[in-house]
């Protein structure tokens, strides 16, 4: 799933995959990790954006969009949720944190 979760249907894929309906799939997989294949999705996909908006300066909709969602509009929704701050305003709180760390380019 780690590989995958741009993918359009990542829980359909990795069920078609693993051979077990997505009803099994799920049961085992909660059972094993505490979230359903879709939370453990979004999670991996909201840890992508978060480092997109620490290092880059792209759209929140291109974000969106790298990571798997095609409506931008769902991902703002599920990132203020999940994250309780907009992408903009993580961008402003941690990209210059980021970029300290970082340090300077080097060439």
């Amino acid at each position: 799933m780690a590989e995958h979760y741009r993918s359009p249907a990542p829980v359909t894929a990795m069920a078609r995959l693993s051979g077990l309906g997505e009803r099994s799939l799920n049961r085992r997989f909660k059972a094993a990790t505490g979230l359903s294949p879709l939370e453990y999705v979004h999670t991996l996909r909201l840890e992508e954006a978060k480092q997109m908006l620490e290092a880059g300066d792209q759209p929140v909709e291109t974000i969106a969009r790298d990571v798997g969602y095609e409506d931008a509009g769902f991902f703002n929704r599920l990132f203020q949720r999940q994250v309780k701050l907009t992408p903009a305003q993580y961008r402003k709180r941690f990209r210059g944190l980021r970029l300290s760390l970082d340090g300077p380019a080097r060439g």
